[in-house]
């Protein structure tokens, strides 16, 4: 004891070296009496709590077996205070003593240390060595003995460091860097033989964890905020860790937001990020000594931190060390002044900003259903809707979704619009995109209404109010990088089904009860993309009360199921498709279809397949949105075509069960079934054929009178009275505009009709007449005798027929009409007479037609003849038929074009505002006169007709003739356009002296009681009568100047266009006779356009001058300038668009009628001058198409034998084409091996990310072909080849999901649009493929000869593949769009074809398709692909119909010197098949189409045995990878080896053609093929072109073959 005493009375006198340094202590001097830390511990009763504790932790004996130790020794009021060490001085057991055993090592040197002094700190190295402890103990023993400590654990084989410091003359044990804090010594030291003993006041806390250090430490605290459960365990589980926190003065430097943000839940991410960017692990601690002078650390994240001791500071990089060395038990913490934060690092996404600005309800929602990428994406363009937190208080738990389900994934969706829509960029009532895919819209997605008040175009500027679907915005919108936010009112709930959207519409209820009560409400509910149509309540009222009555009835549900599907569109049309669209049709779930159309106004109308003409509905576009589609607002019903409203159904509904047995039992049921009466009824043999019949329908209870036994024993009577009461309808009636008036007939007052039996007296008709009450009565015309009881009745209901073209139906009365029986000599007296005139002069008229027609069987044409050879006896005969001709075709001109006619002349002479235009005339005039109205003044036109057109087209030839006769040395005998047109002038004059007198009478009679004043005349007569007694001659023909004025141009413009149109649209070498009645109508309709184009202004002052009153005008120049001065320049033009739209109609009749007689003059004379001619009959009228060639092996051996094509094994492939296909059928090593590598980084990561099922897919496709994957491929690079195999195996999945829900084979629909279609669109990314696009077939070869059977197969023109591949329209635009390009030279060289768009032309054949690109150009196709319905023999047929398109594509390679195959795929019922088809040729010979099918590949990866074809089953995980990465390599062929192929090729055609004047040798099927039988073969399997281009290019032909050597 005194030695030891000694010993620590001269520690203070050590120098300052001795005590900084640190050394175990070996065996001391001993005593007499030797001394143990044991002992001494013994001796003190202050340590005797410690002495058990020691006991406890079983280390005595290691306290014996230290040598030179230093122990910092509690004392007994220091363990009790400490809460964990006086637990364990009482209890016993040793389960967990190991901590215990921890605590006492980290009171233990291994050394005797040398105590500070003057404030200094020494650091020293304890006995504790830190550990995770956290499991269970083990029952196995420790690795050294229990006594002693056992090196490594957290810190890296180091101890846990202790610092000592001496402060204001005491000891400090366990003080900070700086020497504050720590537990003072208490007690002199105690020397022992083996050690030293200090005594301390409190417990060593031994360090916890880093995360427990930086939540106990003040100046971490905002760092201790941020952490999250994440990083904590990251901080507590890495061993050996340095990390640099920043203190909390240092956040400050972060944006607000992203301040905010890190200390919401959410930030996990961003918190990891952070701590991986101060962290260091690399290398063991990093304590503060290891920093002098410098050193450079890596991060968690990669990033270097350079550490430099400076004279006065130490810096981390960019941040001062603020206080170093904080021990933990797994690392070191340094606290920084600043933050390493890289700039950028953290981006500030949408996500923090909502969270900021009060979404955090919104966010947390997002993150329950994993839809986080939407709002931390920065890149993506977005438009977020967020309600704030305000908002979702007003909604209670129930109201909302659950958080993580599907409604709330659905609802938050529709929240999120892609693309940045900002208040400029927005419109009112757009529509837009958002993030949500509806199952009831295919996997769609659903849309959102957009809606802006308060700005107009001119207030651009100014902030517009903006609501989403009705949810108003709040505030102003902030833009975050790509993304806008608008904050709206309330959340947005997805739209329901169709009939939740339009429930709450009062005015939808008629039609809503009509769908359930056709038990179709499922149907429409559940229809996915669909658009329904809900007409209003009014709709049904104007249906007409008996049509309405019938749909309800429960006789008629198969109807009400009809109409109600009627107006459901298959398909989604929002309102901008149908304001966009003039003239379109929809289907309907009804099966049939629905046409949009659009008034002059801008009303869009809907008309349906069905009904009755001008059955229309306008159309209210709403957008109300539904889960389906959308729902839009009719005014009026829909009849489909599949309903047929007939009048025994109307009858019925009308309550007229008795009316129709009368009608059945007088044998008239024809009338109740909506048919013409039989042939052998008494009305079929009196010729009544009509099917459109009124039926005035009197009710049950108008019988009751009535008695029925004896009217239905007299069946006469019974016809008589159902003939009173069936009205013939006119097929023309007053339905236009919408809403409609769906009235079988008109009811206005007077308003008069036939009956069946009006033919049998004059006393048959009946007549509308409105009451006084506003009600509708109907009767007996002019019946006189009955005291009006049984000759009217009330209109009490109507409905119109669907049956006869919609012109009848059923009008319910509530009485019935007696028919009328006037005296004998009224009813017939006077109509005999007028009958007995008018069938006279009719048959007088015809006679001498006859006779003229049969003097002479020439052809009648009012074209003149090359010579003047013809007799003056024919001359004058076809005068004759020429003036006939003429006027049957100006009587089909007069008929046809009055109405537009009548319609001209009253715009050209009202007063200005009479009317508002064309339309407004037609309906005042059928309003005022009926549909005869609209002929008002048809006789005069009619009467001069015939000499008007006579002398026409009289004066016309003979104006032809006499310009021969002044130019008799001419060279050619067509006339030029100037000669027609002057020909045409000249035929005006002679017409004009007809013309003028009775266009006068026509102009008076059609402006007569359009004003209220002037005379009203009787008739034509009554016309001339009065000019003649008002003026004489000179008032009759008024007008004649102003009438050549027009007629003149009128004439040259009508002669000359029609001529220049018929010679356009006839054939070569073609005669005009051979023009078939659409190119007449053509020819006539333009020549009629082409004179009104020009004849309007006089044909205005011609109008005024023939019906105003005498004095008025002195001339046609006092016309002009007293109708400018009145109304304007524009009063010239009044009347334009009736008579543009009479020219075309009323021109086309004239000479369709001209034509016809002509024609028949022709064939007339052939018949009697010639023989008849052999009758030739052939089968084969019509050309097959590519699919019927196809599907008939022989008919395709027949074309491949016309063709040259011929199939061929795979070994027979040129060998400067193996490597490009060996390159697109190689498919060996394209996965990563790391992917199904159990035992790689990259396939444990790739089963925790993906599903099980992928997984398996992947392991399976491994399986099956190892060669598939490749251990050189690394599985990290591959990001998105790995998304290309989700998206194969989502298609393999359909394709799995589709087999066992079907029983049969796959539809060939559901297969494409599942899987052919997936694995098409994501495969091919570089090159265009285009779906069903037609294809050219090539021409057929030179043969000897050609069968006549074989023409339908030559002369198919296309073939439709599923699918083509192109080459990219930029990859080759230096071919085709430069100035001085391949295509341009070629194009303007006449060697390569003729000029132009035509099939001979070098546009059309520098491309494989039908139509021509917008811009002229190359087209080329690299593969096609052909899918036929799942029956595996379909392949065969799928394969020959593929060889067609790919021998057109290899023709169409060969003709341009593009050397390079073509590759195709054939799919059906999941089995693909692989061809590779080439051209084959030898210098002149015809080219060689051959086609291999592919045999696949040996495991070694030789090609397989030739007589094999490869077959892909896409069941097979393997299979369908394998096809996925041979599209992708086409893919990869078309914009690479196959352009450099054609790049090479053009330049060899340019050099070909351009250089050695080779010409170009079409390939495209031109003209028709016709039967060698009397033709050259090689003629006709050649292009139709011209003689003398076709001897210029046998001509450059043999100036080629002489130039590059040939014989």
């Amino acid at each position: 004891m005194r030695l030891s005493s000694l010993l620590f009375a001269l520690l203070p006198y050590y120098s300052l070296a001795s005590f900084r340094s640190q050394f175990p202590l070996n065996s001391p001097h001993t005593s007499a009496l030797s001394t143990t830390l044991v002992d001494a511990l013994n001796n003190d009763p202050d340590f005797t709590t410690l002495l058990r504790l020691l006991q406890r932790a079983k280390l005595i004996p290691t306290l014996n077996r230290l040598n030179g130790s230093t122990f910092f020794a509690p004392t007994n009021d220091a363990i009790h205070r400490d809460a964990f060490l006086s637990q364990h001085s009482s209890l016993t057991g040793d389960n967990i003593n190991e901590r215990l055993r921890q605590e006492i090592f980290y009171h233990l040197l291994n050394y005797t240390v040398v105590l500070p002094e003057d404030d200094n700190v020494l650091v020293t190295k304890t006995l504790h060595f830190p550990r995770d402890n956290s499991g269970p103990p083990s029952d196995e023993p420790p690795p050294s003995p229990p006594w002693l400590p056992v090196p490594g654990g957290s810190l890296g084989h180091e101890p846990q460091r202790l610092r000592v410091a001496s402060r204001h003359g005491g000891i400090y044990v366990g003080v900070d860097a700086f020497g504050k804090g720590g537990v003072r010594v208490v007690k002199d030291p105690i020397g022992a033989d083996n050690g030293v003993l200090l005594g301390i006041e409190s417990i060593l806390t031994v360090p916890p964890s880093l995360s427990d250090v930086i939540s106990t430490r003040p100046s971490t605290s905002y760092f201790h905020r941020i952490l999250t459960p994440a990083a904590i365990t990251r901080l507590n589980e890495t061993a050996e860790l340095t990390i640099f926190v920043p203190v909390d003065s240092a956040w400050n430097a972060l944006h607000p937001v992203e301040k905010l943000y890190l200390e919401s839940e959410f930030a996990a991410d961003d918190v990891l990020r952070i701590l991986e960017m101060h962290a260091v692990v690399r290398n063991g601690v990093k304590w503060s000594e290891s920093f002098n002078p410098a050193i450079n650390l890596t991060t968690l994240d990669g990033r270097e931190l350079n550490v430099v001791t400076l004279s006065d500071k130490v810096m981390v990089s960019e941040a001062k060390l603020v206080e170093p060395d904080i021990y933990a038990s797994n690392g070191v913490l340094h606290t920084i002044s600043s933050l390493l934060i890289p700039e950028g690092a953290l981006q500030l996404t949408p996500e923090k900003f909502l969270l900021t600005l009060n979404c955090t309800n919104f966010v947390s929602m997002v993150h329950s259903v994993n839809l986080t990428h939407l709002i931390n994406d920065t890149n993506a363009h977005y438009t977020i809707l967020a309600p704030q937190d305000d908002v979702f208080t007003a909604y209670g738990d129930e109201e909302l979704p659950k958080k993580g389900s599907d409604d709330l994934k659905r609802l938050l969706k529709y929240h999120f619009l892609p693309g940045r829509w900002t208040p400029k960029t927005l419109k009112d009532g757009l529509l837009i995109e958002t993030e949500l895919d509806e199952p009831g819209l295919a996997g769609k997605a659903q849309v959102l209404q957009a809606s802006i008040t308060g700005r107009s175009k001119e207030q651009a500027e100014v902030v517009p109010s903006i609501s989403f679907g009705g949810a108003a915005t709040i505030g102003e919108p902030i833009e975050i990088n790509n993304t806008v936010v608008y904050f709206i009112s309330r959340p947005l709930f997805p739209p329901g089904n169709s009939l939740q959207i339009a429930l709450p519409t009062l005015n939808f209820s008629s039609f809503i009860a009509a769908i359930f009560s056709a038990d179709l409400a499922d149907t429409i509910k559940t229809s996915p993309r669909t658009t329904l149509l809900v007409p209003h309540n009014d709709a049904f009222k104007r249906l007409g009360l008996l049509v309405s009555a019938h749909l309800l009835s429960a006789s008629a549900t198969a109807d009400l199921e009809s109409v109600v599907l009627h107006h459901v569109i298959d398909g989604v049309v929002y309102a901008r498709d149908l304001q966009n669209s003039t003239a379109r049709t929809y289907p309907t779930l009804e099966g049939s279809d629905l046409h949009v159309g659009r008034t002059k106004a801008g009303t869009i109308t809907l008309t349906p397949s069905g009904g009755w003409p001008g059955l229309n509905s306008e159309l209210i576009p709403m957008d109300l949105l539904s889960e389906t589609g959308a729902v839009h607002e009719l005014s009026d019903l829909f009849i489909p075509r599949s309903v047929q409203l007939t009048v025994g159904k109307l009858a019925k509904a009308a309550k007229g069960t008795t009316m129709a047995n009368l009608i059945i039992k007088a044998g008239m049921e024809w009338v109740l079934n909506g048919t013409a009466p039989p042939v052998d009824s008494p009305w079929g043999q009196d010729g009544i054929s009509g099917t459109g019949w009124t039926l005035l329908c009197p009710t049950d209870d108008a019988f009751k009178k009535v008695n029925l036994t004896q009217l239905y024993s007299d069946k006469t009577a019974m016809q008589l009275l159902v003939g009173q009461h069936l009205l013939n309808t006119p097929k023309s009636l007053d339905v236009s505009g919408t809403p409609n008036n769906n009235r079988p007939l008109r009811f206005l007052d007077s308003d008069t009709y036939e009956t069946l039996i009006s033919p049998e007296s004059n006393y048959r008709d009946v007549v509308f007449r409105e009451t006084d009450d506003n009600n509708v009565a109907v009767g007996i015309k002019n019946a006189r005798g009955t005291g009006g009881k049984t000759d009217w009745a009330k209109v009490t209901g109507w409905g119109r027929a669907t049956t006869g073209g919609g012109t009848g139906g059923v009008i319910q009365i509530d009485r019935l009409l007696i028919p009328y029986e006037p005296p004998v000599w009224i009813e017939y007296g006077w109509p005999i007479v007028v009958g007995i005139f008018g069938v006279l002069a009719i048959g007088l008229f015809f006679v001498g037609v006859r006779k003229i027609w049969r003097l002479d069987r020439t052809e009648a044409t009012y074209e003149p003849a090359a010579t003047g050879t013809s007799s003056g006896g024919s001359a004058v005969v076809e005068n004759a038929k020429s003036f006939i001709a003429g006027g049957f075709g100006g009587v089909c001109a007069v008929l046809v074009g009055h109405p537009f006619d009548l319609t001209k002349t009253r715009l050209q002479t009202a007063a200005p505002g009479t009317y508002t235009g064309g339309l407004d005339v037609v309906k005042k005039a059928l309003a005022r006169d009926g549909p005869t109205g609209l002929y008002r003044g048809v006789v005069p036109p009619l009467l001069g007709v015939t000499p008007i057109f006579a002398l026409s087209f009289w004066a016309y030839d003979a104006s032809k003739k006499l310009i021969y006769y002044f130019t008799p040395n001419r060279t050619n005998s067509a006339l030029s356009t100037g000669e027609l047109a002057a020909a045409g002038f000249l035929s005006a004059v002679p017409t004009t002296f007809v013309t003028a007198p009775v266009e006068r009478a026509k102009v008076l009679l059609q402006v007569q009681g359009q004003g209220g004043s002037g005379p009203q005349y009787k008739g034509v007569v009554d016309v001339i009568g009065h000019l003649y007694k008002e003026g004489g001659i000179r008032s009759i023909f008024r007008g004649t100047f102003a009438t050549l004025a027009r007629d003149g141009p009128g004439s040259a413009a009508y002669f000359a266009t029609y001529e220049i149109t018929k010679k356009a649209l006839a054939p070569v070498g073609a005669q005009s006779s051979d023009l078939n009645i659409g190119q007449v109508i053509l020819a006539g309709g333009t020549a009629g356009v082409a004179m009104w184009a020009i004849a309007i202004p006089p044909d205005v002052l011609k109008s005024r001058l023939q019906s105003a009153p005498t004095g008025t005008y002195s001339g046609i120049m006092d016309c002009a300038r007293k109708t400018i001065a009145a109304d304007g320049v524009r009063a010239l033009w009044k009347g334009f668009g009736p008579a543009m739209a009479r020219a075309f109609p009323a021109n086309a009749a004239t000479f369709v009628s001209y034509n016809t007689m002509a024609r028949a003059s022709l064939d007339s004379a052939a018949t009697s001058s010639a023989p008849p001619p052999r009758k030739r009959t052939t089968a084969y009228s019509r050309s097959l198409s590519a699919s019927e060639i196809a599907r008939n092996a022989k008919n395709f051996d027949t074309w491949c034998s016309y063709q040259g094509c011929e199939q061929v094994a795979f070994s027979d492939l040129p060998s400067d084409f193996k490597g490009y296909v060996d390159n697109v059928f190689n498919t060996r090593g394209c996965l990563p091996k790391a992917w199904v590598d159990p035992s790689s980084k990259f396939c444990r990561r790739l089963r925790a990310t993906s599903s099980p099922e992928f997984v398996d897919f992947l392991s399976k496709a491994h399986e099956e072909c190892p060669q598939l994957f490749s251990k050189t491929s690394s599985g990290k690079s591959n990001g998105r080849l790995l998304d290309e195999m989700r998206v194969v195996f989502f298609a393999w999945e359909r394709l799995q999901r589709m087999r066992s829900e079907s029983k049969d084979r796959v539809f060939e629909a559901d297969f494409v649009s599942n899987v052919y279609e997936s694995l098409r669109s994501c495969a091919l990314r570089q090159s265009t493929y285009r779906a069903k696009w037609p294809i050219a077939l090539p021409q057929p070869l030179p043969q000897p000869r050609v069968r006549t059977q074989s023409l339908r197969i030559l002369n198919a023109k296309s073939v439709i593949p599923d699918c083509a591949v192109f080459v990219p329209e930029k990859a080759i635009r230096k071919l085709s769009l430069a100035a001085e390009s391949a295509f341009k030279q070629l194009k303007r060289s006449k060697l390569a074809g003729s000029p132009g768009k035509g099939e001979e032309s070098f546009a059309c054949q520098s491309t494989p398709c039908v139509h021509l690109p917008g811009t002229p150009g190359f087209q080329f196709a690299s593969s096609f692909w052909e899918d036929k319905k799942p029956v595996h023999s379909m392949l065969e047929d799928a394969y020959r119909q593929n060889r067609m398109s790919t021998a057109a594509a290899v023709r169409h390679l060969h003709s341009l010197h593009v050397r390079a195959p073509v590759f195709g795929l054939v799919w059906s019922d999941g089995i693909v098949r692989a061809h590779v088809d080439w051209c084959s040729s030898k210098g002149q010979e015809p080219p060689v189409v051959r086609s291999a099918l592919f045999p696949g590949y040996h495991s070694e990866g030789d090609v397989g045995d030739e007589t094999d074809v490869h077959e892909w089953n896409l069941d097979s995980p393997a299979n369908i990878i394998q096809m996925f990465l041979l599209i992708k390599n086409i893919d990869h062929w078309t914009v690479n080896g196959f352009t450099q192929c054609i790049e090479e090729g053009i330049a060899e055609l340019v050099d070909s053609v351009l250089l050695k004047n080779c010409p170009y040798q079409p390939w495209k099927r031109v003209g028709t093929v016709k039967s060698t039988q009397t033709k050259d073969a090689a003629e006709n399997l050649s292009p139709q072109v011209p003689p003398q281009h076709q001897v210029a290019q046998n001509t450059r032909s043999r100036r080629c073959r002489s130039k590059v050597g040939l014989k």
